[in-house]
């Protein structure tokens, strides 16, 4: 079954909780759970920084490839060198399920051997 077509479940704390020591243990920056200001809203969320702009350009090329396959798209800002990323499942209400996950590792491994390699 591929991942666009699981049922999407908001996840427990614990479940959250597991995934994101999981995916911080790669390495530093770590993706951390924030909740939206004034209401429940749950989102994963990270800040990068790379060493130029052409980098930066090479890995958001590799998160929507990512994203694209997966089916699921966060939220990007950049300036320049630094990027920030939000991931949520809309689907759900704004909550974090296994998906966010899923994309948050595939983002942070990239990052990486992307960054090691520099």
């Amino acid at each position: 079954m591929s991942n666009s077509s699981k049922t999407l479940v908001k996840l427990s704390a614990q479940g959250i909780r597991q995934g994101l020591d999981r995916i911080n243990l790669k390495g530093v920056p770590h993706w951390q759970l924030i909740t939206k200001k004034n209401s429940e809203q749950q989102a994963l969320q990270v800040h990068y920084q790379l060493k130029t702009f052409k980098t930066t350009w090479k890995f958001l090329n590799l998160v929507a490839d990512h994203a694209n396959r997966l089916r699921h798209h966060p939220t990007i800002t950049t300036t320049y060198n630094k990027v920030d990323i939000e991931i949520t499942t809309h689907d759900i209400g704004n909550y974090i399920s296994d998906k966010d996950l899923l994309l948050a590792e595939a983002i942070h491994t990239e990052y990486l051997q992307l960054t090691h390699n520099q």
